[in-house]
């Protein structure tokens, strides 16, 4: 139904284009949505105030459709003109390390995100998972702990703190996390 009303637009502006891309991203429409993040990205330049956001999602697109290969230069090119993005900053830090690599880089990015967004579970989780990464168990925990405290439904934040429950010799309340 939207496809249909948003090609009824004879000439959508770049914010009915962005609003149009964002929602098959969100809807995991991916491969749609990198097509109309690359027109996207083609009508602004670096300096419009919606490029970080465009180059961010169709790297978030990308990566969700296994091409990591495209998807990181876009979240750095993102992080390029929008520095202090901390969710941009999240996103890449927490990807690196589930894929292993720029452990010690993400963790320096992953305390800088929480000065920007302190309190945000996400963050924190992400921080907590670096510190576990690291061998850094003890710390992990600490961080891990607030956020199963910030999001006490999410199965990740739980499986991840059970993971530092477990390295802890807590084995009895990692079972049950």
């Amino acid at each position: 139904f939207l496809e249909k009303i948003f090609k009824k637009i004879k000439n959508p502006t770049i914010y009915e284009i962005f609003d149009y891309t964002e929602f098959l991203k969100n809807n995991e429409i991916y491969k749609k949505s990198i097509k109309y993040y690359s027109k996207a990205i083609n009508i602004v330049g670096k300096k419009h105030d919606l490029y970080g956001q465009i180059v961010d999602g169709r790297g978030v697109a990308y990566e969700r459709t296994d091409q990591w290969n495209k998807a990181e230069p876009d979240l750095l090119n993102s992080l390029s003109v929008s520095p202090n993005d901390a969710y941009v900053i999240n996103y890449l830090a927490y990807t690196w390390i589930e894929k292993g690599i720029n452990i010690n880089k993400s963790l320096e990015m992953l305390k800088r995100a929480n000065k920007l967004r302190p309190n945000d579970g996400f963050i924190i989780d992400s921080l907590g998972w670096a510190f576990f990464k690291l061998k850094n168990y003890k710390e992990a925990k600490k961080y891990l702990q607030l956020a199963v405290k910030l999001m006490a439904s999410d199965p990740t934040v739980n499986d991840h703190y059970a993971d530092s429950l477990w390295m802890n010799n807590n084995s009895l309340q990692a079972r049950y996390y």
